[in-house]
């Protein structure tokens, strides 16, 4: 059975990051903390709540000592910290460092803390006591015996023998990815998975018990384990329930079925305390009321990183569309993307208010044919409706199946595959430009992420498809591009996230363009319906585009490559010709300082060679064209790679290079009537529509507000057509530039 990961975050549940959770108890009250950790708060036994920390990351762990309590503070643009809580509210920083993981429990009196290459116990006055060289960074550490087990990178855990000092492996582990470990009676360890379930392993560190459902698992007063188990149907929790689990024997009780129960705790008293996910409070005593303690801040560069187009799941989507199942599909859809695969479709989305063009949301819930393959699979989204496109594709019965994620890459022609978990893994893939997406574990909840950065104490980047998590209002907001979490385990301020899996998403990265623009270049743009695009494999780099020519106006696809130029003046411009799928004769259009000027090139005499097209004096403005309007039908017509060769002296030197100036926009409607929706707040708006050759086909006024324009296509020949839209206000006018392609 194919596995699968669901997201059960929907629109209407209260957000998480406003919950109210325990997270320990102390002879004064029960400390809390908000569903991101940001903050940690005493709730005394007098009813009054009390601020120990506003800070991200205070409520995340939190161990109680002799002298009070211990905690980590990771403020915005500063060192991180070990903050200690003396009984009487005395505050005192007993350790600082640029990024570090800890407080942990370590031997009565002392505590510890893990950097890169070593662990180091501290005494709780702050004094460091001993250090032990490891390899890596660990997430997680703890005591239990001779030893110190601790999370290795690669998954799995590790151990440091506290005398001599030699480091193991525990072999029952290897490969699973731990967030949490934690010491218990008889030096049993709890080991905390990701994104849930659970091991316990004895003083030996060899497994005696695995737990693959229970989430939030902890020790109790009395040496048991208490964690949640979650019921779920489709992308929706229906139920759950908080059991007691012997850790020798794996007996378990059910002690509260209400609700759906995240972070039980069980109290001295044997009294059990949860957060429930419905009404974001805790149950069993007097909640507090925590202040709003949203934060959201950035950090220095990432040790890696790179731009990954953003799609929201909820708010690129049709308007029509409840997009809040579709993590799986938004994700491969942003690799998609990336790689310059798919031919932009766009649509006016309406939120946020005044709304915004969207290139890529109208794949998720729309059938679309690429490469042969047409996605017509129905799949089901909320409130029972079913739809074709990438959503249907991946999520057949409204939860992303994972083959389903790796098929529909593949068939992208991006190389997909499971990958594993291991951090090492990520950065890997990272490091050679490669986004990655991840079935991961976000406020509690199965969600599918795209990472595309990390830093090296182990913050990711990630375009969120559900928005930032940090924030207040998850999904509700857009505003997931480039958010920052913290690995399994890991505490740097940011929410913490679980991983599950990740999966490759590998393809030839696109190039910045300069003079040579390539098909894989950020400067190659392709329009039209992408069913009309083929790709070959004998292309400039390996790869290139092609189609069949058509003998009549206008053009029915179109690419240009837009180069960079180190300044204006002549320039010798070739085009590379791939070897096959290339018969036709091309009519390329090149935009220079006098006009436009038309070459035509018998693609099928430079088959597998480079075609020079001519000299011409070129601006930074300048760009060549191709549609596959050629006067002979049903020819093979490729387009590959272009050449701008400075010749002789540049002139007007001292410019800066520009992008195309015009608003380029991609509508690909099918249909006798195109309706386009503007942005809101015009007073008049004119509507010319040209085909290809230029030529002026349709002129619309209107001269008051309009936030729809409707053209009738009815009478227009198959082909790409050019709509330019004006909007005029009072405080001027703006002009957006539109491709449409009309099928017939």
């Amino acid at each position: 059975m194919d596995a699968v990961i669901i997201l059960i975050l929907l629109t209407g549940l209260p957000d998480p990051s406003a919950a109210v959770i325990a997270v320990n108890e102390t002879p004064k009250g029960l400390l809390y903390t908000d569903g991101c950790h940001a903050g940690l708060y005493l709730y005394g036994n007098d009813g009054q709540l009390g601020e120990y920390s506003l800070q991200p990351g205070a409520g995340l762990n939190v161990l109680i000592t002799e002298e009070g309590i211990l905690f980590k503070e990771c403020p915005a643009g500063d060192n991180q910290r070990v903050i200690s809580i003396a009984g009487e509210g005395t505050r005192t920083v007993l350790y600082e460092g640029d990024y570090f993981s800890g407080p942990f429990e370590n031997e009565q009196g002392s505590f510890l803390i893990t950097e890169r290459n070593r662990i180091v116990e501290y005494s709780n006055s702050g004094d460091e006591l001993a250090a032990w060289r490891i390899n890596g960074f660990p997430a997680w550490s703890a005591r239990s015996g001779g030893h110190i087990y601790y999370t290795g990178e690669s998954g799995g855990l590790q151990t440091v023998d506290i005398v001599t000092g030699q480091l193991s492996e525990v072999s029952d582990c290897r490969g699973i990815t731990y967030s949490r470990i934690t010491t218990g009676p008889g030096g049993l360890l709890l080991a905390e998975m990701s994104p849930s379930g659970f091991e316990v392993l004895d003083s030996t560190g060899h497994v005696i018990l695995t737990n693959l459902e229970g989430y939030f698992s902890s020790w109790t007063p009395d040496g048991n384990i208490i964690c949640s188990y979650l019921e779920l149907e489709k992308m929706e929790p229906i139920s759950g329930k908080v059991c007691l689990i012997n850790p020798r024997t794996g007996a378990e009780r059910a002690v509260a079925e209400e609700g759906i129960p995240l972070y039980p705790l069980q109290l001295e008293d044997g009294k059990i305390i949860w957060t429930d996910a419905i009404d974001s409070i805790t149950l069993g005593v007097n909640s507090p009321c925590l202040p709003d303690l949203s934060f959201h801040f950035t950090m220095d560069d990432p040790d890696a990183h790179f731009d990954v187009p953003y799609i929201h799941q909820r708010w690129d989507t049709p308007d029509w569309f409840n997009g809040s199942w579709s993590c799986g599909p938004t994700s491969c859809m942003m690799s998609v993307c990336y790689y310059m695969m798919l031919t932009p479709d766009s649509i006016w989305a309406s939120y946020p208010s005044p709304g915004h063009w969207s290139l890529w949301g109208n794949y998720i819930p729309v059938q679309y044919t690429f490469l042969g393959f047409t996605y017509d699979v129905l799949g089901e989204s909320p409130g029972g409706v079913m739809v074709p496109g990438a959503h249907g594709f991946i999520c057949p019965n409204g939860s992303a199946v994972w083959n389903n994620m790796v098929d529909y890459l593949n068939l992208h022609e991006i190389f997909s595959a499971w990958a594993g978990t291991s951090w090492s893994t990520l950065t890997d893939q990272i490091d050679c430009d490669y986004p990655v997406v991840c079935s991961s574990s976000v406020l509690g909840y199965g969600h599918i992420i795209l990472f595309n950065g990390y830093y090296a104490n182990h913050t990711v980047v990630v375009n969120d498809p559900y928005g930032d998590a940090n924030e207040p209002g998850w999904g509700n907001y857009y505003n997931g591009k480039d958010v920052l979490y913290d690995w399994p385990g890991y505490n740097n301020g940011h929410l913490q996230i679980g991983v599950n899996q990740l999966f490759y998403a590998q393809a030839s990265v696109p190039a910045e363009p300069d003079t040579l623009v390539d098909d894989c270049s950020r400067g190659f743009h392709r329009f039209a319906d992408c069913r009309f695009w083929h790709l070959t494999g004998s292309g400039f780099g390996g790869n290139a585009w092609w189609t069949y020519s058509t003998g009549a106006q206008p053009d029915t696809c179109v690419a240009e490559w837009h180069p960079v130029l180190p300044f204006e003046g002549i320039y010798d411009v070739s085009v590379f010709v791939p070897a096959d799928y290339s018969s036709a004769t091309a009519i390329y259009h090149l935009q220079t300082s006098s006009g436009t000027q038309e070459i035509s090139l018998d693609q099928g005499l430079y088959a597998g060679q480079w075609a020079i097209l001519g000299t011409f004096n070129l601006t930074f403005d300048s760009y060549l064209r191709l549609g596959d309007y050629t006067g002979t039908g049903g020819q093979y017509i490729a387009f590959d790679a272009a050449l701008f060769s400075p010749s002789g002296t540049g002139i007007a030197a001292g410019g800066s290079p520009s992008r195309p100036r015009n608003i380029r926009l991609w509508p690909n409607p099918c249909g006798e009537l195109v309706s386009i929706m503007l942005p809101f707040g015009n007073e008049g708006v004119s509507v010319e529509v040209f085909d290809t050759a230029g030529r002026l086909v349709e002129d619309i006024s209107y001269n008051e507000f309009t936030d729809i324009v409707r053209i009738d296509v009815s009478s227009f020949s198959s082909g790409l057509y050019l709509a330019r839209i004006t909007l005029s206000d009072t405080g001027g006018s703006t002009t957006y530039s539109i491709y449409l392609t009309v099928c017939r």
